[in-house]
């Protein structure tokens, strides 16, 4: 008699996001880390802060927001976007360009890389001073100047790795057909450095808002969040200071997630290769 085996599923194959045979929502993980955080907080704050009210709980920071107004918060928040975005524009500007002045004239790599690492290394609270005397009273000089501070050393390693990301037998082609290295910068190059460049942008993003409010913080402007969380910190309202700090930190998420969804619609590609990678 002939032995008749029949093939089941191997034991132990991975099932890619489902749990117990049903498929789970993309969404789940997030909430759940968001819930797990509101009951540490409101914890944490009712059985060790709860007398002195310096870790308010949630609901009383979402009480504080409703008692303060969100026409406050709004144009507070708008000036600081504002200042924040220029810098982050002008900061990702210089950082391009000193990419591609390096590939186009290479013995210019080891000045590109100490202004990159100048920028990185001067401490924002030092030089930020410097700014506020040099620049006209009332204007946002200090804040915008912060917010493309912080952005050059991460966008120009961002840039530089992805410019050199291209294949090398595309470039040689382009050179064997009589281009230029300026024809290989844009048919090959830029295109090959799109994941890492946007992949920078989206690094640039919440430090140029965390660098807008530091200037502000610093003073010399009559408005934005780092203002107001000056105010805050005079007047000792614990509630409105951590619900600046949420405030800033959800917005510097917002900017990441936005960017990195343009990058998707614009390069993808990438997406693409790391469906097939398993990523």
């Amino acid at each position: 008699m002939t032995d008749v085996h029949v093939a089941g599923p191997a034991v132990g194959t991975p099932r890619s996001g489902r749990a117990g045979g049903r498929e789970v929502p993309p969404w789940a993980g997030g909430a759940i880390g968001a819930v797990s955080v509101l009951v540490v907080w409101s914890l944490v704050s009712s059985v060790f802060f709860g007398a002195d009210g310096i870790v308010p709980t949630p609901w009383g920071v979402l009480r504080e927001f409703g008692d303060t107004g969100f026409p406050t918060y709004w144009n507070n928040l708008s000036v600081t976007t504002a200042s924040a975005a220029q810098g982050w524009l002008w900061g990702n500007l210089v950082a391009v360009a000193l990419a591609v002045v390096v590939l186009l004239v290479p013995a210019l790599e080891g000045a590109a890389n100490q202004v990159a690492v100048i920028s990185y290394c001067i401490p924002l609270t030092a030089i930020g001073p410097i700014v506020l005397i040099v620049s006209e009273p009332g204007a946002r000089t200090a804040s915008t100047f912060l917010a493309a501070l912080s952005v050059v050393f991460t966008s120009v390693v961002g840039c530089l790795l992805g410019l050199r990301a291209a294949d090398r037998t595309a470039l040689d082609v382009v050179h064997a057909y009589g281009g230029s290295k300026w024809t290989a910068l844009v048919k090959v190059r830029l295109v090959a450095a799109l994941p890492n460049v946007f992949g920078a942008l989206q690094l640039a993003a919440p430090a140029a808002f965390l660098g807008a409010v530091l200037g502000e913080y610093l003073g010399g402007v009559d408005s934005g969040i780092g203002i107001m969380i000056i105010a805050a910190q005079t007047n000792l309202e614990y509630a409105r200071i951590w619900g600046l700090a949420i405030l800033c930190g959800a917005v510097a998420g917002l900017a990441y997630v936005l960017i990195g969804l343009v990058a998707k619609l614009l390069t993808p590609w990438s997406s693409t290769g790391e469906r097939k990678a398993g990523l």
